[in-house]
């Protein structure tokens, strides 16, 4: 026990010397792997530098040339940024190649086979929202200030981006539309500062003078604020239904001047008051049953259709 003792302090002074030889020998070792590396480094660094240059090279050139072609500004941007990015990724692995011999740039793709295809199944959105706004860019699909049918929405172009396109309602509300939407969507546009037809349906008793009720509703229309006079205000007779005579008034308006909404409630407004006037119903009204008199008995049939 007394001679294991003893020699303990001779073990750890030989494990303490071990332990530094290592260190030494590692360190020397990295050392000296870089020095010889260096050449390769230096050589990789000049690479990816010239690969840098490149792509500032390449993007000033395509900006040049697409703004003879009177392409969009952010799709100039956009496009420019892509190609200097992939020009630059190019140079980073044509530096690796150079700096580890052994990498190879085809290796890596087959790494990053199922990797790329999992991310690209995560961002398929993302990706059809982007390339579906580098599209409505470069074909000028439409433009700021464009008025569109969307789905069920509307509004006026404030901007178009590259992931959405933002429409401000005739509420004020503002929507963002994802690019992918607008793309594939079927869309109706008015251009820009372009007069805007406007509908508005109502229904009239059978006992009402149409031509009468024509010649007032045309009267209010073309007198109300924001309702332009070429063209001129239309009432068509389009139905006659159980209820009434349907009518439907077209009239246009300049959305750059006037709120829609608020030029169709002046409108509607108008042809009410004016309507009932001249006496003229408007409907649909609540229904009334009415009974014969001396009809002492009625079938389960009527009964129900009289509690409905």
């Amino acid at each position: 026990m007394i001679y294991q003792n003893a020699n303990t302090p001779i073990k750890v002074i030989e494990s303490a010397t071990e332990v530094t030889n290592v260190v030494y020998s590692s360190v020397d070792n990295l050392v000296k792997s870089f020095i010889e590396q260096l050449p390769l480094i230096v050589a990789g660094i000049v690479v990816l530098f010239f690969f840098w240059m490149l792509a500032k090279i390449i993007k000033g050139a395509f900006l040049a040339a697409s703004n003879r072609a009177n392409l969009d500004y952010r799709l100039r941007i956009l496009v420019s940024r892509l190609i200097g990015v992939a020009v630059f990724v190019l140079g980073i692995f044509t530096a690796l190649t150079i700096i580890i011999p052994s990498f190879r740039f085809g290796d890596l793709v087959a790494g990053l086979g199922f990797t790329s295809f999992i991310v690209g199944f995560a961002t398929k959105d993302i990706l059809n929202n982007l390339l579906s706004g580098v599209l409505i860019l470069w074909k000028e699909t439409f433009k700021i200030g464009d008025y569109i049918f969307v789905k069920d929405r509307q509004g006026k172009v404030e901007y178009i981006g590259v992931r959405a396109t933002t429409l401000r309602m005739d509420d004020g509300e503002k929507i963002l539309m994802p690019n992918g939407d607008m793309y594939s969507s079927a869309l109706t546009i008015r251009g820009a500062n372009a007069e805007r037809r406007m509908k508005l349906d109502i229904s009239i008793g059978y006992n009402a003078e149409i031509e009468r009720a024509k010649a007032s509703i045309l009267k209010v229309t073309r007198e109300a604020v924001g309702v332009v006079s070429e063209p001129p205000p239309d009432v068509y007779v389009t139905d006659l239904a159980a209820a009434g005579v349907d009518l439907s008034i077209y009239f246009w308006i300049r959305s750059d001047e006037n709120n829609p909404m608020a030029v169709f409630d002046r409108v509607a407004m108008g042809i009410k008051k004016i309507l009932g006037e001249s006496n003229i119903e408007l409907y649909p009204t609540s229904p009334v049953v009415v009974k014969e008199a001396g009809d002492g008995h009625s079938s389960e049939e009527e009964n129900k259709r009289e509690d409905l």
